[in-house]
């Protein structure tokens, strides 16, 4: 018996001196990713002046283009010249909601996001515009404060969603025929007698977007935000990471928006039995665009991850960088990214009509997944990692 045990203990013993050296020689070879501050600079250079640059440009020129769209409308009422400031608000909407993934700075500093991008609208306001065509109403002045309900106000009745309101109905453009079906402010229609502050609203709206995004753009460039964070020597960012962490986390709060607020909202209230509630929260529903909205928001997740504009992977991306030291993770970011926005486009359109699909239950889940590797896995790897 007791040989017995000698030999067993002798057994376990070269196991476990088997398992000990195993483990050393794991720790051995077992290489520690180290990423230098500096390796950044190149990815953060790429991203302000090949992502976020030319969308605000993007932006600005084609809300010009809008501008002019609505003009022509002035001065030519017709069908032809509503399906044409229809098509340009589609055209500008696309560079907007591709700027979604960066929503700090100047855009939020400044109140530029709620001045173009108000959601749900207020309808009675809009009308009650309409016939005092008090247009100075539509402009707010001092510093901005989101809690401030005189600015909120003045930004529900201005922007994207005012102008397609007044441009689209039932996801086409209006017609100079189109004919009411009851007095409530949201079936309200051109006519004879509104025609003139119809196009006047439509004007004011449109010259204030194309304000908000000369605003925009110029903060990022001759007001050098864009230097600054570049450079991050100071405020905010004082340092690669710094600057790659909201990179980051600007792509986190677009995919949990869109799962969660954008998708989510409606689809909450609709299956709680708030059907009309679920209805109004659904984003650029008069346009019948949301389901396009909400994959651009998950494209500009892409483009930030990419550093570029166009689906491709720049040599200067953090999808390059993480590759370098970690490719199954790049493959699982770029996956799941990819797999939102297929998602999303799985939704039957138009998504208003669509709200309670398992579709959109799938795009929810596929957005959160999207929403939990950029936070719980890309993030504490590079935060981890760097020196």
């Amino acid at each position: 018996m007791k040989k017995k045990l000698f030999f067993v203990s002798l057994a376990l013993a070269g196991l476990f001196c088997l398992a000990s050296c195993s483990k050393d020689d794991e720790k051995k070879t077992e290489t520690k990713i180290e990423i230098a501050d500096s390796e950044y600079d190149a990815i953060i250079n790429q991203y302000v002046d090949g992502v976020v640059l030319p969308t605000y440009s993007d932006l600005l020129a084609k809300n010009k283009q809008l501008y002019n769209t609505v003009l022509d409308f002035g001065n030519n009422p017709s069908d032809g010249n509503f399906q044409a400031i229809c098509n340009a608000w589609l055209a500008a909407r696309e560079p907007w909601e591709s700027s979604e993934a960066f929503l700090f700075g100047p855009v939020a500093d400044f109140g530029l996001d709620p001045n173009m991008d108000s959601w749900p609208l207020d309808q009675e306001a809009i009308v009650g515009m309409l016939s005092s065509q008090q247009w100075n109403a539509m402009e707010w002045t001092g510093d901005y404060d989101e809690d401030d309900e005189t600015i909120a106000a003045v930004q529900g009745v201005r922007g994207f969603h005012t102008l397609e309101f007044l441009a689209f109905r039932d996801g086409k453009a209006r017609t100079l025929n189109d004919v009411a079906s009851d007095n409530e402010a949201a079936n309200v229609v051109y006519n004879a007698n509104n025609a003139t502050a119809w196009a006047q609203y439509m004007r004011n709206t449109a010259k204030l977007l194309v304000d908000d995004a000369t605003t925009l753009y110029n903060a990022w460039t001759t007001g050098g935000y864009g230097a600054k964070f570049k450079a991050h020597t100071g405020g905010d960012f004082t340092s690669g990471i710094s600057c790659i962490e909201q990179l980051i986390d600007g792509c986190i709060d677009i995919a949990g928006e869109v799962g969660d607020a954008k998708i989510g909202d409606p689809y909450k209230e609709y299956v709680a039995g708030n059907v009309v509630k679920a209805l109004y929260a659904v984003e650029s529903w008069y346009s019948w665009h949301s389901r396009d909205d909400y994959t651009n928001n998950i494209y500009s997740i892409r483009n930030a991850y990419y550093g570029s504009r166009d689906g491709s992977i720049n040599a200067n991306s953090l999808s390059k960088l993480v590759a370098k030291y970690n490719a199954a993770l790049d493959t699982k970011v770029k996956t799941t990214i990819q797999a939102a926005a297929n998602a999303i486009q799985a939704i039957p359109q138009p998504f208003r009509n669509n709200i309670n699909s398992q579709e959109a239950a799938a795009a929810m889940e596929a957005c959160a997944d999207l929403s939990d590797v950029l936070e719980n896995e890309l993030k504490p790897f590079l935060n981890n990692a760097t020196k």
